[in-house]
This record gives structure tokens, C-alpha cells and sequence, in this order.
């Protein structure tokens, strides 16, 4: 799976240092990933969820969530397309609580 908006991974991490290490496991395992359906993520991740068009990863102990959308790998031309993740934010709990800051990144 192709990461995008990466930096936020980095500025999650650079904002809370306890999270870096998850957060760089998590990205290790996800770019590796061909994931084709949610069922695929959950196989993976044992700690995700999703909630409508988002999938939402629990990080560091369920202390952190990393939210973001993803658009699956498919099947075109015989061959399987990489899929896509979208970070969309990177919350503790109290945040993540207020579905508004789904959508706004590392917030302070």
C-alpha cells in the first residue's frame, strides 16, 4: 500500500515521541500490504476499526488513533493495483473523541 501524506505520520511522531515507534511499525507492516477489502486490514491489524468511508487504527496501546481512508488494492489487467492510504489525522483519545478533527491532522 502506497502511504500518503506521510508527513503527518512524522509530525504525529515528532509530537509524540511515545507514538514514534509505533508509528513506524505500523507504517512498516501497511506499505507492505496489498490489503483488497477491510476484512484483509483486520487480518493485519488487530486494533482497527471502520466507521463509514474511514478506517481507524489504534496505536500505542489504544492511547493514540491514527485515522485515515483507504482505498484497496485491485485487479486490473491479470495483474494487482497497489492500493492507497490516506492519513488523514493522528489523535489521542479526547480527540478522537469529536468526529470534526477526523479530517485535521496532528492536532496540539
Amino acid at each position: 500500500m502506497h502511504v500518503l501524506t506521510a508527513k503527518l505520520l512524522k509530525e504525529a511522531a515528532d509530537r509524540f515521541r511515545d507514538a514514534a515507534k509505533p508509528i513506524a511499525a505500523w507504517r512498516s507492516i501497511a506499505k507492505d500490504k496489498r490489503w483488497r477489502s477491510p476484512g484483509e486490514v483486520s487480518e493485519t491489524f488487530a486494533d482497527v476499526e471502520c466507521v463509514g468511508d474511514y478506517v481507524i487504527f489504534r496505536l500505542h496501546q489504544n492511547k493514540y488513533r491514527l485515522v485515515t481512508t483507504v482505498h484497496y488494492a485491485r485487479e486490473k489487467d491479470g495483474a494487482i493495483a497497489d492500493g492507497h492510504i490516506w492519513v488523514r489525522s493522528f489523535l489521542n483519545n479526547k480527540q478522537y473523541e469529536n468526529p470534526v478533527n477526523w479530517d485535521k491532522g496532528v492536532l496540539r
